[in-house]
């Protein structure tokens, strides 16, 4: 059986966790966001680590009972989102043990380019929203407000409540009247890095809501000396990464667990 560490008691999990890069990593390992699961208490070889729709495997893969345990472990807290392994090995292992129940998801990765962002561009975006919409910042009304519907939960999924991401996280979100039409939040922090989510009610879309969102979100990125991390699902989200100044940088692989009848 996995057991689960509070956010006080995550000392144990340093020695696997400290040469991450993933910023979802390093928030939950700090005790910032996120749960995590361990095999013991002591010393752990191994941890799944889940922050909202994010699931990461970080150590050495277990044999036997254990692998059992964690494969429990991963149906009941991972299954509805997206797995990381953090290597070959972990790739390997969940390849081994979900055989036939995996379906392989193409993520990207971006960054600031050399040149950095142009905040006059940026201001710009925020401006040009169409008329009747203010581009306003996230607070515990807004917060609500995203994480009532179901299209924009997603977007403060890496916190469980505005508490926690108030002191730590911001975010914009695009309003007219008291509806909501678009956001773009951190979705998870770690030593000046802040990880980016964007979403756009599907009737708002192509109005440049998300644009200005997130225009809003790097400025204050840029004025507080923050890292806006940027990964995308899809082209879509790439193209809206460029024209914020970002750079295309590579692709990568993740993982989803098929649902019973999609493995048939």
């Amino acid at each position: 059986m996995m057991i689960e560490l509070g956010k006080t008691k995550r000392q144990s999990i340093r020695p696997i966790c400290e040469g991450s890069s993933e910023v979802l990593v390093r928030g939950a390992m700090d005790g910032n966001l996120g749960r995590i699961w361990v095999p013991d208490l002591t010393v752990s070889p191994y941890c799944l680590i889940v922050v909202g729709g994010f699931g990461y495997l970080l150590g050495l893969p277990p044999k036997g009972a254990g692998a059992l345990d964690l494969k429990s472990q991963i149906y009941e807290s991972a299954a509805a989102g997206c797995l990381y392994p953090q290597n070959e090995r972990w790739r390997e292992w969940l390849e081994g043990e979900f055989n036939g129940h995996l379906r392989t998801v193409t993520r990207y990765a971006l960054r600031q380019g050399k040149e950095g962002f142009d905040p006059e561009r940026l201001r710009q975006h925020i401006k040009s929203v169409p008329q009747g919409f203010r581009i306003k910042r996230v607070d515990e009304k807004l917060y609500n407000m995203v994480m009532k519907e179901e299209w924009s939960r997603d977007l403060g999924m890496g916190f469980e409540t505005y508490k926690e991401f108030e002191p730590h996280g911001f975010g914009y979100g695009a309003v007219k009247g008291q509806k909501l039409a678009a956001g773009c939040l951190a979705y998870g922090v770690g030593e000046g890095v802040m990880e980016v989510q964007v979403k756009t009610k599907k009737e708002h879309r192509r109005q440049g809501l998300a644009l200005a969102c997130s225009s809003a979100f790097v400025l204050e990125c840029l004025e507080k000396a923050v890292i806006p991390n940027w990964n995308a699902t899809n082209q879509q989200s790439v193209e809206l990464a460029l024209k914020l100044g970002y750079v295309y940088e590579r692709e990568y692989q993740a993982y989803e667990i098929l649902e019973p009848e999609e493995s048939l």
